[in-house]
This record gives structure tokens, C-alpha cells and sequence, in this order.
């Protein structure tokens, strides 16, 4: 009896030291395991943070000479921190130029030109992603290669285009907001595209419901499919304001009246010939991003993608 019970002791303690030998194994496994999975991961990020540091450092430093002494834009060595800060140079933007008409303007053209190349791409991808027609592959094939067009390519025949349409008239567009804002009804190429491939991901289930219950093509575009796209609209949306909102070559060329200029071509009005107000101009272009900042962060939460799928049965 007793040399079982000593055989039973030891198998006991035999099997307990497997136990903890095979339990140590494991965590020394899982600590390489988690240490090659920290290595990569901290490289990630840290090349991240670099790039992330290296598009930031523009801003900081517009924003940083935006608050400085014209003596101090180019001080040696750099000052990333202004001493003395200068908050003064906001309120010479509105007396150095009419900067507040230039911040009406742009507002109104931005407003005009997204609100139609927004509603215009919503009906066009619409007739795209959900009508059959002839030649619907070919023009949305023609469509896909105007996208690769530079549009700095139809700046010069488009406003030969428009001085010879205001000869037909008897007027003259040039000066006008109208070469600007006009093409817009056309809506973006762009747009469309994204448009239409977001709308073909919508099931069908959902129009051939509301057809039956004797719903119309422009009651479904705007009652369900304008409803349930909203964050891909919001996404256009956006990206034609920040476009607009940043035009410049095309309002330069169409525009010769200051009170008609919008905010990035009245920027260009505090360089002069032989000298240039740096801590004017950053404060100016300061003002002129904020709104942009503003409009990006408030609506980023709806470009998650609409659950679509959840009302299908």
C-alpha cells in the first residue's frame, strides 16, 4: 500500500510538472508571438506618424506666420511659436483688401456650382445604374474617358466658347459668373461614376416594391434612393464644395472685376510686383481653409456606409 501510495505521489508530481512545463512553453510562444506582432505594428505606426507629422507641418507653419511681425516671417532661426504673436494681422485682411465681399462671393458660387453639379450627377447616375437605352454602354464609356481629360485642356476653347456665344447674344459672359457656373448643370464626370456605382449596390427589392404600390421613377430616385445614399451624396457633396471653394485658374481667367473675385484669387491681391505681406497672406489663407476644416469634420461621420442591406427580407 504504501509503495502505491508513493507511486501515486510521484505520478502526481510527474504530471504536474508536465502541466506546468507545457503551460510556461505556451506563454513563452505567446510572448514571441506578441512581440512579432509588436515590431511590424510599431513600424506601422511610426511611419505613419511621420507622414501624418509631414502633411500637418504646412499648416502648422501657415498658421504660425499667419501670427508674426513681417520682421519675423523669415527669422533665423525659423520661430515655430511667434513672439510677439500678432493676432492684429486677422482684422488687416478685412482693411488690406475687401476680403469680406470675396468671402460672399465664393459662397455664392460655391453654393450654386455644388448644388447643381450635385443634383445634376444624382439624375444622370440614376439613368445609369437603373434604365436600359441604346448606346447606354458607349456613352458611359465616352463618360469615363472625359474623367482622364485635364481640365486645364478646355480653359482656352471653352472661353473662346463663351466670348463667341456672348457675340451671338449680344452680350458678354466674360466678367460674369455665368462660364463658371452654367457648365455645372451638366454635372461632374466624376460624380456620376461614383454615383452610379454606388446606386447599382442598392437592391432592386426596394423599387420594385414601390413601383407596385404605384410609385413613380422620380418618386423612387428622391422618396428611397436619395435616402438611402445619402453618405455617398454627402461625399460628392463635399468634394464639389472643397473643389469650388479652391478654384482658382478658372476664375482668374473669367473674372477681371475685383468685387467679383472669390477668396483664392483674392489672395493673389497681397503679392505685389516687388514685395509680398507673408503674415497678411497666411492669415488671409488661414481664414479661407477654416471653413473647409469645419465642413470636413461636422459631416465625416456620414461617410460610413448606409446598412442597405437590413431592409431586405
Amino acid at each position: 500500500m504504501e509503495v502505491q501510495k508513493i507511486n501515486q505521489s510521484n505520478s502526481r508530481s510527474h504530471s504536474h510538472s508536465n502541466d506546468t512545463f507545457i503551460a510556461s512553453l505556451v506563454k513563452a510562444r505567446a510572448k514571441r508571438k506578441t512581440f512579432k506582432q509588436i515590431v511590424p505594428s510599431l513600424i506601422k505606426h511610426s511611419l505613419l506618424i511621420l507622414v501624418g507629422l509631414s502633411m500637418l507641418l504646412p499648416f502648422f507653419w501657415m498658421v504660425s506666420t499667419s501670427l508674426k511681425t513681417s520682421g519675423n516671417v523669415f527669422a533665423v532661426p525659423p520661430q515655430w511659436i511667434p513672439n510677439p504673436a500678432r493676432i492684429q494681422n486677422f482684422a488687416d485682411v478685412f482693411t488690406a483688401v475687401p476680403f469680406l465681399r470675396f468671402v460672399l462671393n465664393t459662397v455664392g458660387y460655391t453654393v450654386a456650382v455644388a448644388f447643381f453639379e450635385v443634383t445634376a450627377s444624382i439624375m444622370v447616375a440614376y439613368g445609369f445604374a437603373r434604365f436600359r437605352f441604346r448606346f447606354k454602354k458607349t456613352l458611359f464609356m465616352f463618360l469615363l474617358v472625359t474623367i482622364m481629360i485635364p481640365g486645364e485642356i478646355s480653359i482656352v476653347p471653352g472661353y473662346i466658347f463663351w466670348v463667341k456665344l456672348g457675340q451671338i447674344f449680344g452680350t458678354s459672359f466674360i466678367n460674369t459668373y455665368v462660364p463658371l457656373i452654367l457648365p455645372a448643370i451638366g454635372g461632374q464626370a466624376v460624380f456620376i461614376f461614383f454615383m452610379t456605382q454606388y446606386f447599382r449596390t442598392i437592391p432592386k427589392d426596394f423599387s420594385e416594391a414601390a413601383y407596385i404600390n404605384g410609385a413613380g421613377s422620380w418618386t423612387i430616385l428622391w422618396k428611397i434612393y436619395f435616402p438611402m445614399s445619402l453618405p455617398a451624396i454627402l461625399t460628392i457633396t463635399i468634394s464639389s464644395v472643397m473643389g469650388v471653394w479652391n478654384a482658382f485658374l478658372a476664375p482668374l481667367i473669367y473674372l477681371n472685376d475685383s468685387n467679383l473675385f472669390p477668396i483664392q484669387v483674392g489672395l493673389s491681391l497681397f503679392k505685389g510686383s516687388f514685395s509680398t505681406n507673408w503674415s497678411l497672406l497666411m492669415a488671409a489663407t488661414t481664414l479661407s481653409v477654416i471653413p473647409m476644416i469645419l465642413l470636413f469634420f461636422s459631416l465625416q461621420k456620414y461617410f460610413i456606409p448606409s446598412n442597405k442591406q437590413d431592409g431586405v427580407k
